[in-house]
């Protein structure tokens, strides 16, 4: 895995015009490409869907979502509960997919490009669906071909595309060779096979509603990719981008003017303590507070959280006199951070025990929870400097791991809904300062953990529970009114609210 970070990328499309040589000459940027051939398009395309759009404290609003920190610069919508309209910006990068592939025709990597295009273009409508709902996608990314109003398929229609073309992706990245221009797994087809595969089976985890679907074929699906399919089979194939200390790759909150204010919520802080998982120490810094009273960094006492959904008064007095942990220091003092994944081993190890659990396919429930944990720990203990100031003196280990899987809390055993809840909860640490909005949206397919929600400080409009989707974006309103409005009247009786169920949800 190489070096990502955000690597400003040149890839201009320069249109010729008749013109004096003069103008050319003058006009023309020596450091650019006039020729966007497959190799850069794929760099660009790779990095865009790989990178996390924001930097700084934007970086962290899916942690607030998700009730792993309270944020203290003041009280915001995130942390509160109040989403409202995203937008289909990710959209615009599919643009480059047809080119990409057209540039590649007649080459040796013609089947590895197309793969890659159709991975890409599965993974950010399986997101923009994710957020909304119906979503733009048989006629999407159409304007070439004189559409410029496209009809909103239904989510039914969207997941059914999507899993296809993931399947398709599969079959020509194993006829493709290994192509140039991926800065994330070197155009490896092989590698990029077992994520086309872990994407596959994360589709399938947000349809475990829908499997009485004969369109769907969930089930037949999911035990097909796990017993016949390419898998990850390390943190080696994670789909995620690592950082360094070149000006243009930090990490996301590296040096950050923002660091002081994230602090650690009791929804993750007080789960870690009951389940003495050493994770924490690699979270969060201890408490000013306990350590003045005596507590020492390598005891479970001197962490503390704070209930986020707390009237944002309550936690700026416990912020002042510095009774709440902040979130480890190696977030915002190392220019390399920690990598940040989309798509991980780990979480693969936990949806095929889900998918056991549920009786989607054959296999060893407990060992694939075992190995998601045991992958989960030491993706954190492998990224972190082996320095006491930033683990607190508490080394993650073989033996550490394997006495957390001996703990009752952890051990998998109980009833049906026990063992998934123990999974989800896995799922749940895993995602502290990584993968998207990733996180919310299990919070939101499985119900666990359940995020605190006060109902005197909850700007969500139904204040007894957490907002379930964004609302369409103010541009689709504005230029395609008819289509969305169409698919808003289908799904929501016309009322295009954040608290509305969709499909998958149903």
């Amino acid at each position: 895995m190489k070096n990502l970070g955000y690597i400003p990328l040149a890839i201009t499309f320069l249109t010729i015009v008749a013109s004096c040589s003069k103008f050319e000459e003058f006009n023309t940027d020596p450091d650019k490409t006039a020729n966007a051939n497959s190799q850069l398009l794929a760099t660009h395309l790779i990095l865009q869907t790989a990178s996390y759009p924001r930097i700084g404290k934007d970086f962290l609003y899916k942690d607030m979502l998700s009730k792993y920190i309270s944020y203290m610069e003041g009280a915001t919508s995130y942390q509160y509960n109040k989403i409202e309209r995203t937008d289909f910006s990710s959209l615009i990068r599919l643009t480059n997919v047809d080119k990409m592939v057209s540039a590649s025709e007649g080459s040796v990597y013609e089947d590895s490009y197309r793969a890659l295009g159709l991975f890409i273009r599965a993974y950010t409508f399986f997101s923009l669906t994710l957020s909304v709902g119906d979503i733009p996608y048989s006629q999407a990314i159409k304007a070439e071909d004189g559409v410029y109003n496209p009809l909103y398929d239904t989510q039914k229609e969207v997941f059914i595309g999507i899993l296809n073309e993931l399947d398709e992706a599969n079959r020509l990245f194993a006829l493709g060779r290994d192509f140039p221009g991926d800065p994330v797994f070197g155009g490896s087809t092989l590698k990029w096979q077992r994520s086309v595969n872990n994407l596959s089976l994360k589709v399938l985890t947000h349809l475990w509603k829908k499997t009485s679907d004969m369109d769907m074929n969930v089930v037949s699906r999911f035990n097909d990719i796990v017993t016949r399919n390419l898998l990850m089979e390390s943190n080696g194939d994670n789909f995620q981008l690592s950082y360094s200390s070149l000006e243009n790759e930090h990490y996301p909150f590296f040096n950050s003017s923002f660091r002081k204010y994230p602090i650690m919520s009791t929804t993750i802080v007080d789960r870690m303590k009951e389940f003495k998982d050493y994770r924490l120490f690699y979270f969060a810094e201890p408490s000013e507070a306990r350590m003045a009273e005596g507590a020492l960094p390598t005891e479970w006492g001197a962490y503390t959280g704070v209930d986020p959904s707390d009237d944002f008064s309550l936690i700026s007095a416990k912020y002042s006199g510095k009774e709440i942990s902040g979130i480890n220091k190696r977030y915002y003092e190392l220019e390399e951070g920690e990598p940040t994944f989309l798509l991980s081993y780990a979480e693969q190890c936990f949806i095929i025990a889900e998918g056991i659990v549920r009786g989607w396919t054959d296999g060893d429930a407990k060992f694939f929870y075992e190995e998601g944990i045991r992958s989960a720990m030491l993706f954190t203990a492998e990224n972190t400097p082996d320095e006491p100031q930033f683990s607190h003196g508490i080394k993650i280990t073989p033996e550490i791991i394997e006495n957390y899987l001996e703990g009752s809390i952890v051990a998998f055993e109980g009833t049906l809904e026990e063992q998934l809840n123990k999974i989800f909860q896995q799922r749940y640490f895993m995602g502290f300062m990584q993968d998207g909005w990733n996180s919310f949206y299990e919070c939101r397919r499985t119900g666990y953990p359940e995020l605190p929600v006060n109902e005197l400080t909850n700007l969500n409009p139904i204040r007894s529970q957490m907002p379930r989707r964004w609302m369409y974006p103010a541009k689709e309103l504005s230029f395609n009114r008819n289509r969305v409005e169409e698919a808003i009247n289908r799904q929501f009786s016309g009322n295009d609210d954040v608290n509305e169920l969709m499909w998958i949800l149903k």
